[in-house]
């Protein structure tokens, strides 16, 4: 997909159930404000089992790690990017392809975008 400078909300039903349909139904992830209609929609159409809020990111990736372990299927991790860095364990010792290679679909939000108003502790990471 190209990357477009023109902002875009994302359709959460749409999403969500498009992911149903590639198998996707277990969520997990920290809460971020520009996700909240997807963390709510999941939330409000998710059974309790399948959507849990983890404390921190890398507790997330490797909760969705564990679960392709023990169903075979891939789990959404849901987060803002500058939790990005809380990641770098459990992807590099989980989902590396020189390691164990367990497939885990990150849907990240991007605070801090260039040009876009936001609070002065995203912009530095938002710019990465």
């Amino acid at each position: 997909m190209a990357y477009s400078s023109t902002p875009s909300k994302l359709e959460v039903d749409y999403f969500y159930k498009l992911l149903a349909t590639k198998g996707i139904d277990f969520f997990c992830g920290v809460p971020d404000s520009l996700l909240k209609s997807f963390c709510a929609y999941v939330t409000d159409n998710s059974p309790v089992e399948k959507h849990i809020i983890t404390a921190n990111e890398g507790t997330a990736v490797a909760m969705s790690a564990g679960y392709h372990m023990a169903t075979g299927r891939v789990a959404c991790t849901y987060l803002q990017n500058s939790g990005l860095g809380n990641t770098v364990n459990p992807l590099l010792s989980l989902c590396d392809p020189k390691v164990y290679q367990l497939p885990v679909l990150l849907l990240i939000g991007w605070r801090g975008e260039p040009g876009v108003k936001d609070e002065p502790q995203h912009v530095a990471q938002g710019a990465l």
